[in-house]
């Protein structure tokens, strides 16, 4: 049987706040990924109102959750899957 390679989504693994590649990514109860600083500041900054919503689906959160981090995404090292991008394109255009 051939084996398949895994095809990542950049969209997916990236974070909707700051558009980058995900770092220390978290995930919040509705299920939508950020990085850990990228939230935190955005919720920082709605502080006074008490009730925290996502940036992607609006969801409120009162009182405002607790971040857990997202293992799956963690290990893929992302950082690492930016430069393989990188890599990969360069040897496209360059053909």
């Amino acid at each position: 049987m051939a084996q398949q390679g895994i095809q990542l989504d950049r969209e997916k693994l990236s974070c909707s706040i700051c558009l980058d590649l995900l770092k220390d990514p978290v995930t919040i109860p509705c299920g939508h990924s950020y990085c850990m600083n990228c939230i935190e500041s955005c919720w920082d900054e709605e502080a006074p109102k008490q009730t925290h919503s996502c940036p992607q689906c609006r969801q409120t959160f009162t009182p405002r959750p607790a971040l857990v981090k997202n293992t799956l995404l963690a290990d893929l090292h992302l950082p690492e899957f930016h430069l393989d991008l990188k890599l990969n394109c360069s040897r496209w255009s360059s053909s």
